[in-house]
């Protein structure tokens, strides 16, 4: 399998107790639960299945099969959850980052404003990254207010202020 064709759906955080257990940081765009049996690819320890999982004061704790102690739980901190990207179910309104990346970004009228780069998280929404021509980069709220997604562009509808 292709890395393009997987998602990172969650990030697991430091161990929690003696007795194997992990936060986990599940990523709030995908929603996909932590529920004993399920199986999620990892970029360093192959695959991992959840033995269980529960609510820690609002955060979400897990524990993975064969990963019973502080030890292995330490070293599974910093990896990735990842799905295939056919198991993940994606809002109807929403995009894959990886489509996008590369897309030229434009004005209604145009004008080359630079290249899609990277997505970063906000509180409220997130913001396309776009490479400036001049080397600099500016950040565009990545709302339909201000951006219109093509086949081959993103159209960006600028206010004053907005490109500077």
């Amino acid at each position: 399998m292709q890395a393009a064709d997987l998602v990172a759906v969650g990030l697991v955080g430091k161990p929690l107790g003696l007795r194997g257990e992990v936060f986990v940081m599940p990523d709030p765009d995908f929603g996909v639960p932590l529920t004993p049996g399920r199986r999620f690819l990892t970029d360093g320890h192959g695959e991992l299945e959840v033995a269980t999982s529960r609510d820690h004061s609002g955060r979400m704790v897990a524990r993975f099969a064969g990963c019973d102690d502080r030890t292995a739980a330490e070293g599974l901190r910093g990896e990735r959850l990842l799905l295939p990207r056919n198991e993940v179910e994606l809002d109807e309104e929403g995009v894959w980052v990886e489509d996008i990346l590369g897309l030229e970004a434009r004005t209604a009228d145009g004008e080359l404003i630079g290249v899609v780069e990277g997505v970063a998280d906000g509180l409220a929404h997130d913001y396309l990254v776009i490479a400036r021509p001049d080397g600099g980069e500016v950040l565009i709220p990545s709302v339909e207010e201000f951006v219109e997604l093509t086949d081959d562009a993103v159209i960006v509808k600028t206010i004053p202020g907005l490109l500077e």
